[in-house]
């Protein structure tokens, strides 16, 4: 039974090399391959070549990979028989798929090549372009020079001179032979052609002398401390400048200038990222000082200075956002010499109690009924060492 099987295996694998092969069919519009050769007489450029024969041996090559895999199949399922099975079917499979693989291969094959024409055009078409790009540079270069002037003689510039032959030059006119330099010429070079993938690009223009901001490290620790503004109409001038005077680069201090110069100076002492004394100034001498002690957004302490010196001081101790207390000092003495304080001790914003002072001494006091009768209640009269008078007020 065994040698029947083999017999038979045997007589197909003979019938089936034998067959004919048929031609291979290409999808409508498809081109074929391999393309004939474009030198050869007869034959145009432009009509398709003919199409491409399955040989015999590729026939049976694709066919015989396919029995193998057949093979191999069928013994993993039914052992010899289905091994026997596989081979057949393999066989058949193969014959009758070998013109099918073999188009799609063409297929893939033209298609490749069509992409490689596209891209060799494109490639030509930007050398085109490239050649007239340096006939244009060619051109210009040449019109510049003195030569191509339309009169056709060299042309010179007004007032230089010509220059004198030299000894050598003059002997080569009196009919000596022409002597070569000895230094060659340097040929002309064409500009290089820019890549093919990505246009010339201009250059960048130059960089403007001149910025609006400047970043400095003041202490030298690589971390930005001081940021200085400009501004833009006046190069130079300075219109705002911020400081991290912690050196930890937060800003703390908020410097603000016109015309040049210092006009006003925002302080954040608690560290809370905004500014709680504001110092103002005139002609870069200070005027005034304000300070927001409570962090509640008011001023509780303002000073007021003349020449650079304070001469009067404002707070507010009670907390209601006006002030109670005022404190006069004499600015012709150096120092802070005090010369008279005023309180409000009812809250109504008109002083109660005057102290006087003479040398950084109470020299005397003055005290309103409303605010004797306050310091009654609380039992804070004024201690020994002036004077206490009672005084009326305007209007009572």
């Amino acid at each position: 039974m065994k040698m029947r099987l083999e017999l038979i295996f045997v007589s197909l694998l003979f019938l089936l090399a034998a067959c004919d092969p048929l031609p291979v069919q290409y999808p409508p519009g498809a081109g074929q391959y391999p393309y004939p050769n474009p030198n050869s007489s007869g034959t145009n450029s432009k009509t398709p070549p003919p199409d491409p024969q399955v040989t015999g041996s590729q026939r049976w090559q694709h066919a015989w990979s396919k029995a193998m895999e057949g093979l191999a199949m069928g013994g993993s399922v039914g052992g010899m028989y289905g091994a026997g099975g596989g081979l057949v079917i393999g066989l058949i499979t193969g014959l009758l798929t070998a013109d099918s693989y073999f188009g799609q291969i063409n297929s893939q094959i033209q298609t490749e090549q069509q992409k490689d024409k596209q891209l060799e055009a494109a490639i030509e078409q930007e050398l085109e372009r490239q050649r007239a790009l340096e006939n244009q540079i060619a051109s210009a270069g040449g019109s510049s020079s003195p030569s191509s002037s339309p009169s056709g003689a060299a042309t010179q510039a007004p007032n230089i001179p010509a220059a004198t032959p030299t000894p050598s030059a003059q002997s080569n006119s009196a009919g000596s032979p022409p002597q070569k330099s000895s230094a060659p010429s340097k040929p002309r070079t064409n500009t290089e052609l820019a890549s093919l993938s990505k246009p010339t690009s201009p250059p960048p223009a130059p960089p403007s002398p001149f910025k609006n901001v400047e970043v400095r490290d003041i202490n030298g620790d690589g971390v930005p401390d001081l940021w200085i503004y400009y501004n833009p109409l006046k190069p130079g001038e300075i219109i705002r400048q911020e400081e991290a005077s912690k050196g930890d680069g937060r800003v703390d201090t908020w410097s603000y200038f016109k015309d040049g110069k210092l006009v006003r100076r925002e302080v954040d002492t608690k560290g809370q990222g905004h500014a709680d004394t504001v110092f103002y100034y005139e002609n870069d001498s200070i005027a005034r000082e304000e300070r927001d002690e409570t962090g509640l957004g008011r001023v509780t302490y303002r000073a007021i200075y003349q020449n650079g010196r304070i001469a009067k001081i404002e707070k507010d101790t009670l907390g209601n956002g006006r002030p109670d207390t005022w404190t006069y000092f004499d600015p012709s003495k150096e120092g802070e010499m005090v010369v008279k304080e005023e309180r409000d001790l009812n809250g109504d914003g008109i002083p109660d109690l005057w102290t006087y002072y003479e040398n950084g001494r109470i020299a005397r006091r003055d005290v309103s009924a409303a605010g004797l009768e306050v310091l009654s209640k609380q039992e804070q009269l004024p201690a020994p060492g002036g004077e206490l008078k009672q005084v009326s007020l305007p209007g009572n």
